[in-house]
C-alpha cells in the first residue's frame, strides 16, 4: 500500500507542477477510521496521522524504536 500511496501523491505533485501551482516540500492527511470512543467525543478509535516529505533534506532527524522488553507486557 506505500508504494502506491508515494505513487498517488507523487503524481499530485507533478500535476501542480506542470500546472504551475506552487510546489510543496511535504503534506500530511488525517484519517478517521472507527467508531466513536463515547458519545460525543469527537474522537475515533483509530484516528491517524500520516506524513509524506517529498523533499528529503526537510527531515532533521528520526527517531529508533526500542526493542521489545520481554519482561513486561505488550499492550
Amino acid at each position: 500500500m506505500r508504494n502506491l500511496d508515494c505513487a498517488v501523491i507523487q503524481q499530485i505533485h507533478e500535476y501542480n507542477k506542470q500546472k504551475g501551482f506552487e510546489s510543496y516540500d511535504s503534506i500530511r492527511g488525517v484519517f478517521t477510521e472507527g467508531k466513536e470512543l463515547y458519545p460525543g467525543a469527537g474522537f475515533v478509535e483509530k484516528t491517524h496521522i500520516q506524513l509524506c516529505v517529498v523533499n528529503p533534506n526537510c527531515i532533521k532527524g528520526y527517531f529508533a524504536p526500542m526493542p521489545v522488553d520481554n519482561e513486561f507486557r505488550i499492550p
